[in-house]
């Protein structure tokens, strides 16, 4: 961890992110070999994951991400990956996928309704994303929209705990959004062309950075 990311820590600033997938399965019951055919696009989800938690040689012990899981027999699911208990992360997508997959397969989160931590900074809890919204309690909320407001343009960003949202390949659902926008959420975009989920995580981290370091 380095000297920026660990000033954040102790100032209390936290990074969520919400990935929303539409389909993404709530099982382990896909394919590491065809991923995006058999996981209800488990594999956009796990690329956010490593676009937020990971930098070059290192993880981002300040950021939390939800990835929340609305498809196959479990939903909704979602797994908590926690940068500040996350022992090892290969950045390559398999090696995640098969986190995950392990993660799943324990139904450790059966009998409760608590989050269960299944491997060092990986829990899992059954729920929606109300369950998110009580877990990162007084976060300020935001959700990507690519008719909104330039990100480099808002105001206060990152100054304090914060949650990002973000949809899939198929985007954030209207139930989602309707929640957002009663909680006052702010819409921003992360540029003028429509970029793949994960990239929009990596825009968001690299702005996040910039302020950080001003």
């Amino acid at each position: 961890m380095g000297d920026r990311e660990l000033a954040l820590m102790l100032r209390g600033v936290v990074r969520n992110f919400a990935i929303i997938g539409q389909k993404a399965s709530s099982t382990e019951e896909f394919i590491l070999d065809d991923l995006p055919g058999t996981s209800g696009r488990l594999d956009v989800l796990v690329r956010c994951l490593r676009a937020a938690m990971l930098s070059s040689h290192g993880i981002r012990r300040g950021v939390v991400v939800y990835l929340v899981l609305r498809g196959g027999p479990l939903a909704p699911r979602i797994v908590r990956v926690d940068g500040a208990g996350v022992t090892f992360l290969r950045p390559d997508e398999r090696s995640l996928a098969v986190r995950i997959k392990k993660v799943l397969a324990s139904r450790a989160d059966e009998a409760t309704s608590d989050w269960v931590t299944v491997r060092p900074g990986f829990a899992v809890a059954r729920g929606d994303f109300d369950r998110v919204l009580a877990d990162v309690d007084d976060a300020t909320p935001y959700i990507l929209d690519e008719t909104a407001p330039d990100i480099r343009e808002a105001a206060g960003l990152g100054a304090s705990h914060a949650l990002f949202v973000i949809g899939d390949h198929l985007g954030v659902p209207d139930d989602i959004r309707a929640r957002l926008d009663a909680l006052g959420a702010q819409r921003l975009s992360v540029g003028p062309v429509s970029v793949h989920a994960d990239d929009a995580v990596t825009l968001v981290t690299n702005e996040l950075d910039r302020r950080a370091v001003r």
